[in-house]
């Protein structure tokens, strides 16, 4: 029994068929079949059964897939602590990032690394939120960036928070809300709202702000009329409609300086965000990744006190009228 013969089996079982599980671990199918009989013989059992199409374990297989594992995850840490021996110049970080607000805070840092140690080896891997832990257990990546309220009750993960940051309302320049000497709070949610998926505790917070709107007024169950994880594409859709959306100011700098957006300065929601680096608890943190915390540390504390500040020209129109 040959440990890379047990991995062949937890991927067929998580894929569910030879042709997938095969190429999930960059074998033909009749080289992963194979390697599953040669298993089966080594261990004088089927590991597997088909059940109306379906691959499902035998109780050997489960008791394989068990014990295969914890050895998989204890091979893999053991080879990642080998690599952190190597130091900063020749290891590799993987880093998990979302593609909304951790994507826009982890380029720079990244980038501050990569151009203090070449030699260092970086993969982000971007994913949804609600993936982000599951792919730091699976042991795929070293260190999550996300909002922390989305990994703080996680008792597992280890979490070092970074700064606050203001929710801006974001439009574009000729949005009619930029006509508008003082916007209110209810002047901003007469026009749609766009934004990433959020937690249930987001969605209360946005409700919050209008406590005496109608359920109907208020979003029903979604707050949000365009829900989309892709910030570069929530973007597009703010420059080419009448929606708004609420976002730190780092993540619109560069459409504000180009003039493509353009923020409510004046207008406090009174909302912030808190964004946090995670891993688990019982990892070490190697060298490399500490090197990463600190810089990612240093750059979110560097934009949290020099934020964009290019407020949206006001127009004619007063406080009181409509747009």
């Amino acid at each position: 029994m040959e440990l890379r013969q047990l991995r062949h089996l937890i991927a067929l079982v998580e894929h569910g068929s030879f042709s997938r599980a095969a190429e999930a671990v960059h074998l033909t199918q009749p080289a992963l079949s194979r390697s599953i009989q040669a298993l089966e013989a080594s261990v004088g059992a089927a590991v597997v059964e088909r059940n109306r199409g379906a691959i499902v374990p035998t109780d050997v297989g489960q008791l394989l897939l068990s014990h295969g594992r914890r050895l998989d995850t204890a091979t893999r840490d053991l080879e990642r602590d080998i690599a952190l021996a190597q130091g900063l110049e020749l290891g590799e970080l993987r880093i998990g990032v979302g593609p909304y607000g951790g994507s826009a805070l982890a380029g720079a840092p990244i980038g501050q690394l990569n151009r203090a140690h070449p030699g260092l080896r970086v993969k982000a891997i971007m994913a949804p939120w609600q993936e982000l832990a599951d792919r730091a257990r699976a042991r795929d990546v070293d260190l999550i960036v996300l909002e922390v309220s989305q990994v703080q009750q996680m008792e597992d993960f280890a979490v070092l928070p970074m700064s606050e940051h203001r929710l801006m309302v974001v439009c574009r320049p000729e949005h009619p809300l930029t006509r508008r000497l003082a916007p209110a709070v209810d002047d901003v949610f007469r026009y749609p709202l766009v934004g990433p998926s959020l937690t249930a505790a987001q969605r209360d917070m946005i409700r919050s702000l209008r406590p005496n709107a109608s359920p109907e007024e208020r979003g029903g169950r979604s707050a949000l009329a365009v829900e989309c994880d892709l910030s570069a594409m929530l973007k597009d859709v703010l420059r080419h409609s009448d929606a708004v959306s609420m976002m730190p100011g780092f993540m619109v700098a560069r459409e504000l300086a180009s003039n493509h957006l353009v923020l409510l300065r004046d207008l406090d929601l009174g909302l912030r965000v808190r964004f946090a680096c995670a891993w688990l608890k019982s990892r070490t943190v190697s060298p490399v990744a500490a090197r990463f915390l600190a810089l990612q540390s240093a750059y979110d504390q560097e934009i949290a006190a020099c934020p964009p500040d290019r407020p949206a020209r006001p127009g004619a129109t007063g406080p009181s009228g409509r747009p």
